[in-house]
């Protein structure tokens, strides 16, 4: 190298690199240099802004995740808030059921 035309020993004269002093560069070419990246490897980087990059984001694209921690993201969670959600199938969630357990509502009328 030479240290004159590159002070970060990358490989690319600093009149044209980008990522000058980071003799990284930009790895997963997203236009961050590595110093600067803090989704390093993930060019996707943390597309919903929730702080978790996209390359192990469980919800990408869902910057609410999953708030309930029921396994199911925000964005198609027909429960939200509801980490049971609707466990008998009756298609009310079950912090709204009166009969949680029983899938026709009291069918058998007995309260």
């Amino acid at each position: 190298g030479d240290a004159f035309n590159d002070s970060d020993n990358d490989g690319v004269c600093d009149l044209v690199d980008s990522c000058l002093d980071d003799s990284l560069n930009d790895v997963d070419a997203d236009g961050i240099c590595d110093a600067a990246d803090s989704c390093r490897d993930d060019s996707l980087n943390d597309g919903d802004s929730d702080d978790i990059c996209d390359g192990i984001d469980s919800c990408p694209g869902d910057a609410f995740n999953d708030g309930d921690n029921d396994g199911v993201c925000d964005l198609v969670d027909s429960c939200l808030h509801d980490a049971l959600n609707d466990n008998d199938n009756d298609g009310i969630c079950d912090a709204d059921d009166s009969c949680q357990d029983d899938a026709l509502n009291d069918g058998d009328s007995d309260s």
